[in-house]
């Protein structure tokens, strides 16, 4: 059994009374310990070959009965070449035919991930080469990550080759890597997606309660062989201390990357409490300008009125003096016609005087009384008298 720990290291870190508490915890609860944690993960590869055949049967397009038949383990730690190269211990490095296989399970990303497992695989492809093989007869070496902090595009499995990345041209198929998204699997799973035999043996991997794993697992021998090596290695306090120490340790870790980062975290929180505060006042100061483009706006607009309304004022203005020109000339018009009139009226009256004071001229020489005569032509008395004396 795989522990990761020479055994004078694992009787050190191993608390078995807290190895006894979390599994008394499992068992109330009905959880198993997740395959995603590294002692879990390297026991259930190491001793579950059907499960493992149907994980390599999708990759390696060969039939899982052969793979089983025909696959074996390889040291997982491998060799150094000199004295100054650290050891590399990978997770699973298995061989079918020619196909060289490493498994890794990477619970978490960090920085240096992608270098560490390229180093893996290439290692494995440069000393796992048998002597006296052809090129055409040398290894294919592959790599199957199972991601649980997914860094990449939203599809389920990506593979990576050497290729030219203008026109697309692979150099070779000898050295493959796969990265499988393990939470895009378990989303299906949970949202009762229909899964092929693949996708149910990779989602297994993501599950720790019982019900789901027996759910998962029916009716597939592989998958059933995983869960019960799943529920053995939670019940093993071995398996249970590691977990909980590397559980542990990787909590003490966090708590002193917090303590070690806390005056950055401090500055950080200054900075956007800043940041906050300038955002702020930066939409502030947009909307601000924003009203006042509006209020200029519609200053222009109501200028754009106010002219407008200027201009027919003017031409209002310009319409009455027009009018009030033609109406002055019209009266000058008519004044003149009326001067005309009454000049004319004056004449016929003194005309018409004339003829009445020549018409009494006639009758006094006719001898006609002066009764006769202011009745005929309307002369006053006097006005006859004057003409009797002139």
């Amino acid at each position: 059994m795989y522990i990761g720990y020479r055994e004078e290291e694992f009787r050190n870190v191993i608390d078995w009374k807290k190895a006894i508490e979390l599994r008394n915890e499992l068992r109330r609860k009905g959880e198993v310990l997740p395959a995603t944690k590294d002692v879990v993960f390297k026991n259930l590869m190491i001793n579950s070959h059907m499960f493992l055949s149907i994980i390599l049967e999708h990759f390696l397009g060969i039939d899982k009965k052969v793979i089983e038949k025909n696959m074996y383990l390889e040291n997982t730690e491998l060799p150094v070449s000199n004295a100054k190269e650290q050891r590399k211990v990978t997770d699973i490095m298995v061989r079918v035919g020619r196909n060289v296989i490493n498994l890794e399970m990477n619970a978490k990303n960090y920085l240096g991930l992608v270098d560490r497992n390229v180093k893996y695989i290439t290692k494995a492809f440069s000393e796992l080469s048998l002597s006296g093989e052809g090129y055409e007869d040398a290894n294919i070496a592959i790599q199957i990550n199972f991601d649980l902090d997914w860094q990449y595009d939203d599809r389920e499995i990506i593979k990576f080759v050497l290729m030219d990345p203008i026109n697309n041209i692979v150099l070779t198929e000898s050295l493959q890597i796969y990265n499988i998204n393990l939470l895009k699997f378990h989303e299906k799973y949970y949202n009762n997606v229909e899964l092929s035999e693949f996708e149910r043996a990779v989602t297994l991997l993501t599950l720790n309660k019982k019900e789901d794993m027996e759910k998962i697992s029916e009716g597939v021998e592989g998958l059933m062989e995983a869960k019960e090596e799943i529920k053995k290695l939670s019940e093993n306090l071995g398996i249970i201390g590691v977990y909980d120490y590397e559980k542990q340790k990787e909590w003490e870790w966090k708590q002193l990357a917090k303590e070690y980062v806390k005056d950055d975290l401090a500055l950080i929180d200054s900075l956007k409490e800043e940041n906050a505060l300038i955002t702020k006042q930066i939409e502030e100061d947009k909307k601000s300008l924003e009203e006042g483009q509006k209020s200029l706006e519609e200053g222009q607009k109501s200028l754009e009125e106010g002219q407008k309304s200027l201009e027919e004022g003017q031409k209002s203005l310009e319409e009455g003096q027009k009018s009030l020109e033609e109406g002055q000339k019209s009266l000058e018009e008519r004044n003149r016609a009326f001067e005309e009139d009454r000049k004319s009226f004056e004449e016929d009256k003194n005309s018409f005087e004339k003829e009445k004071k020549d018409l009494a001229k006639r009758m006094l020489e006719m001898n006609l009384s002066i009764k006769d005569i202011i009745k005929t032509t309307g002369l006053s008395k006097k006005e006859i008298e004057e003409l009797k004396n002139s």
